[in-house]
């Protein structure tokens, strides 16, 4: 189901992944799809890469479609995980790219550990396998999932986490997270903006709207899948109030259990006051 924000007929999707992290889609099949769902501007975040932003950005001029680089952060904060999204930052920075180098060899020493426990639950998972379906830097539960139904091991995804990857499960282990003030911060000194991500799938949404606007967050994602409408009339009003970015995305996977590009279509608007608030920062630091 589409939610119907928009009043003008140009629409963004902010919050996209590929094959370059957990998604399944190919930069080429990603931007076919943005067509299709009739997106003008779509934002590949993936997880912990900029790996697939430049391939992506090329297909999508070839297409005429505007092309927002984007990142998804892990971060750690009130005892809860907490998602951040960085736009435009400088894919060259050197210091973010060590940052992220860090943040992937902390994945792939997770999925690592997680085969090794599952090896000791009996479940003859390989390594190889698991790296051969992920084929990317950020490797992840995902990954895992596919691997366990391809072998037989669990017939569905919900099996695959309430068996074994699921938090406090036998295969479970956590990730490597920064802080979240450090996280904004990261963003921050790459260029780009930080933005909290689905902030309705969190716990103690008050205490994070509240601290990470104090931490210098640029905006929220208002408009995501897993925001009800009183979450999504909350951070609204907290972005009007503080002069916040407003941003939104479907969190399309490519995958047939999750959402669907196009789900969420964010008007132009929001683009367009993302762009403005990049070039004015850039100007100021000149």
């Amino acid at each position: 189901m589409v939610l119907n924000i928009h009043t003008g007929t140009e629409v963004a999707d902010l919050h996209l992944h590929s094959l370059f992290s957990d998604g399944v889609y190919t930069s080429q099949r990603l931007v076919e799809r943005a067509v299709q769902v009739g997106l003008d501007c779509i934002a590949l975040t993936d997880h912990d890469t900029l790996e697939g932003c430049e391939e992506t950005e090329r297909i999508c001029a070839k297409k005429g479609i505007e092309f927002i680089p984007g990142v998804e952060l892990t971060a750690y904060y009130l005892e809860e995980e907490i998602h951040v999204l960085g736009y435009c930052m400088d894919l060259h920075n050197e210091a973010f790219l060590k940052s992220l180098q860090k943040f992937q060899k902390g994945r792939q020493y997770r999925v690592e550990k997680m085969v090794s426990l599952l090896n000791k639950q009996g479940v003859p998972l390989s390594l190889e396998r698991v790296l051969q379906i992920a084929q990317c830097k950020a490797p992840g539960r995902a990954h895992m999932a596919r691997a366990l139904l391809e072998g037989g091991f669990c017939s569905s995804h919900s099996e695959v986490y309430s068996r074994y990857l699921g938090k406090g499960k036998p295969a479970w282990v956590p990730k490597i997270y920064c802080g979240l003030e450090e996280s904004i911060e990261l963003l921050h000194q790459a260029g780009g903006v930080a933005i909290i991500a689905h902030p309705g799938a969190l716990v103690q949404q008050e205490a994070v709207i509240k601290h990470s606007i104090e931490f210098g967050v640029d905006g929220f994602e208002c408009y995501h899948p897993k925001n009800s409408a009183s979450t999504t009339q909350k951070l609204l009003s907290n972005c009007e109030k503080h002069g916040l970015l407003v941003t939104g995305g479907s969190d399309c996977h490519g995958i047939k259990e999750r959402l669907s590009m196009g789900s969420i279509k964010l008007p132009i608007r929001h683009v367009e006051r993302l762009n403005q608030w990049v070039y004015s920062k850039n100007l100021k630091q000149a």
